[in-house]
């Protein structure tokens, strides 16, 4: 018998087992071809590989936009957002381009997945 103490929710032990290995498998098919995939069109159909990668990534916790003048400005945040709490930037960047602000969304997203594993 192991002398370290079970969560409560076996669940949640295995949860973390399957996260940590999709992230694996995930990292394995992030290159700059896929990247590029998405930076030329982060809506529509995807090739099998980017819809993997971002159906991981629309779990939370997770980033998103915020338009902070309507179908003109965007800029980066960080979700959740607390009730009442104004949405933060990550940076100062200003997105003209819906398409160049959804594509910083995606880039976030891959740096916090290889950034999990030391890469």
């Amino acid at each position: 018998m192991s002398s370290s103490p079970l969560p409560a929710d076996r669940q949640h032990l295995v949860y973390a087992r399957y996260t940590t290995k999709l992230k694996a498998q995930l990292r394995s098919l992030i290159t700059e071809d896929l990247i590029d995939e998405h930076r030329r069109q982060p809506l529509g159909q995807h090739s099998d590989g980017l819809e993997r990668v971002l159906n991981f990534f629309r779990r939370p916790p997770s980033y998103g936009l915020y338009s902070r003048v309507p179908l003109k400005e965007y800029v980066v945040i960080r979700l959740p957002i607390a009730a009442g709490a104004d949405p933060e930037p990550i940076d100062d960047i200003v997105y003209s381009d819906e398409n160049a602000a959804m594509h910083a969304v995606f880039r976030c997203h891959v740096e916090d997945l290889m950034r999990d594993s030391g890469a």
